[in-house]
């Protein structure tokens, strides 16, 4: 695909970013379209903050602002719900610049598969990959390993959970309540914890559930996820626990009222970059408990 490894990239989306620095090729991001209010490590943090920064909402890009860049390279996929990717790549080819998807997304995307990988190894395929394109290959496997090493750890940590029931929902201030089936990060996070997610069995990443079916799963625990803006209602672990337990018809949920089996939990830790191994860390470490 390249003929010299690209000298100047555009990271689109949280989990790019991260990838890059994993894959040791930080320093090629020269543009970033996403949200600054991403909890990156320091090292992506820095690089983030050391390049343009092209739009808040990577949904927003468009192709003219992808060119405008003057990149040879734009990596990511959370690029907005419609778009053809695939149309995409092929306009930017014809401009001079390549389209890179992360791997996490093609699940969700029509015409594209995850060959059976979990989503744990999408991530490291990625890095990987990012390590052949750009010539760093030993950092990137050394950055795999490492990242191995830690969900192994955070596994044990969290040791047996007795097949307790978990539900993931994701929150917002207004509106309906969404969850997440078998196809998602998070559904894989929690299995490796030892918990078992109540709609593990949908055969979807997201979608939004019934008040009906979430009291008749009678979880054990509820992962309460939202995605913090520096704009919205839901910034903080205390806003999102305050707002479901708001909520009327969650009632009948036992598990929302008990501080010790609500666990807030920021999006940005179950998306498919090398924070959903932060996120299963810290996900552990509440499990554990004190």
């Amino acid at each position: 695909m390249f003929d010299s490894p690209p000298e100047r990239v555009l990271a689109i989306g949280s989990e790019a970013p991260s990838l890059l620095v994993a894959a040791g090729v930080g320093d090629k991001v020269t543009h970033y379209a996403g949200s600054l209010a991403v909890p990156f490590d320091a090292a992506t943090k820095t690089v983030v903050e050391g390049a343009e920064h092209v739009i808040e909402d990577s949904h927003a890009l468009s192709f003219e602002a992808i060119i405008n860049t003057g990149v040879d390279v734009a990596i990511g996929t959370d690029i907005g719900a419609g778009v053809d990717l695939d149309g995409l790549a092929d306009r930017l080819a014809q401009a001079g610049v390549q389209l890179l998807t992360v791997s996490g997304y093609c699940a969700g995307i029509e015409g594209r598969t995850t060959a059976g990988l979990s989503g744990f190894d999408l991530i490291y395929r990625d890095v990987e990959t990012y390590g052949r394109v750009f010539g760093t290959e030993q950092v990137a496997a050394g950055a795999v390993a490492g990242m191995r090493d830690r969900v192994a750890a955070a596994t044990e940590q969290a040791g047996a959970q007795s097949e307790r029931r978990a539900v993931p929902l994701y929150v917002r201030a207004e509106g309906p309540l969404g969850s997440y089936g078998g196809q998602s990060l998070v559904s894989e996070q929690m299995t490796l914890l030892g918990l078992d997610n109540v709609f593990g069995g949908v055969a979807k990443r997201y979608f939004e559930p019934t008040t009906e079916e979430l009291v008749n799963g009678a979880p054990d625990l509820v992962f309460a996820i939202f995605l913090p803006t520096g704009s919205s209602a839901l910034e903080t672990d205390q806003d999102v626990v305050a707002e479901l337990r708001s909520r009327p018809e969650l009632a009948g949920i036992p598990s929302v009222a008990d501080d010790a089996a609500l666990l807030p939990l920021n999006y940005y830790y179950t998306s498919p970059g090398p924070l959903a191994i932060d996120g299963l860390e810290l996900m552990a470490a509440r499990l554990a408990g004190p």
